[in-house]
């Protein structure tokens, strides 16, 4: 404490100077500090948002983000008319919120993916890609930790429909066998021939080999010795097929053919073939003990879809959704 007292000890100038510039520069810091965490706020609290949902904002830069990756996917003449872009903007905005409305629910069910859950997924997703995943990142100019964020926000949704809709889906034998019988057409194994075949480049080899065929020669082994196709190491055998499988001049003929005759030559884009029929297995209407889970599971999917709209509808009716106007947005370059 300062001795305000005539004759106290007397501050000299320089310990005065000095004091003042402390107190200044301890000030003007605190100002400075204040100052930061003001523009912070305003940063936050300023920074445009497109539309929210329930309170919770959908933010410009997100949206454009959007934007831009799917306007790379749309055809030049598509995004030079003003009418179809407006309607592809409300359309990637109505899809944003519907996300925004599931991913609230999700908040609301406590509904998460934890890390090692995700790492998991992304290691069977890149199984399926290989070596190729990296460069698909790449060519997209997608970065990876920007990918990563995006499946987890699609792990955590898949999780919220599993638990929220389909885990309430139940069907009974009954139920799957009353709908076999209704649609007895669904389950019938389709007519279908194994066939084999002879193919080269040109007609003379062709006419060459109908005629060794015709001399009594075994079709498997001239098949093997001549054939172009991948399949001439099997004796030109190329499995069990059902109609529409071929090209319509092969198909036609395969499928006229009695079993164990050879055809005539038969021109395609991929050369000259000859076909004999091996097999041949007529349609059939399968017992329901054979199908009971592919009816169960055709079944599943009809209601999954159908409970899954009327899910989402019933979120977005209790949704307080707000859009804002005068969004301005970048505009591709034409």
């Amino acid at each position: 404490m300062i001795n305000t007292k005539p004759h106290s000890n007397i501050i000299s100038p320089v310990s005065k100077s000095r004091g003042m510039f402390l107190i200044f520069y301890g000030v003007s810091f605190l100002l400075a500090l204040s100052f930061v965490a003001a523009c912070d706020k305003i940063n936050i609290f300023s920074r445009p948002y497109v539309a929210t949902v329930n309170g919770s904002k959908i933010y410009l830069e997100d949206y454009q983000r959007r934007l831009d990756q799917k306007m790379s996917l749309l055809p030049k003449d598509f995004v030079g008319e003003p009418d179809n872009m407006k309607r592809f903007e409300e359309e990637v905005l109505d899809g944003i919120i519907t996300e925004k409305i599931m991913d609230l629910r999700a908040q609301e069910l406590n509904i998460s993916v934890s890390e090692t859950e995700l790492e998991g997924k992304i290691k069977e997703f890149k199984k399926d890609y290989g070596e190729d995943f990296t460069g698909l990142l790449a060519q997209e100019n997608v970065k990876y930790e920007q990918w990563k964020e995006e499946f987890k926000k699609e792990r955590v949704l898949q999780k919220l429909v599993a638990i929220d809709v389909n885990a309430k889906i139940k069907i009974s034998e009954n139920e799957a066998e009353d709908y076999f019988n209704e649609h007895l057409a669904n389950y019938k194994t389709e007519s279908r021939v194994r066939v084999a075949q002879i193919v080269v480049r040109d007609l003379e080899m062709a006419k060459k080999v109908e005629t060794r065929l015709k001399a009594g020669e075994d079709f498997a082994s001239v098949a093997t010795k001549v054939s172009i196709g991948p399949e001439a190491s099997r004796g030109g055998d190329l499995g069990f097929i059902t109609r529409w499988i071929m090209p319509e001049p092969l198909d036609k003929t395969i499928f006229s053919l009695p079993v164990n005759k050879v055809s005539p030559i038969v021109q395609s884009s991929y050369g000259f073939h000859i076909f004999k029929v091996l097999e041949s297995q007529p349609a059939k209407t399968q017992n329901f003990s054979d199908v009971k889970e592919e009816v169960i599971a055709d079944i599943r999917l009809q209601k999954e879809e159908a409970a899954f709209l009327n899910w989402l509808e019933e979120l977005k009716k209790k949704a307080v959704i707000k859009k804002e106007t005068n969004i301005k947005i970048k505009k591709p370059n034409k």
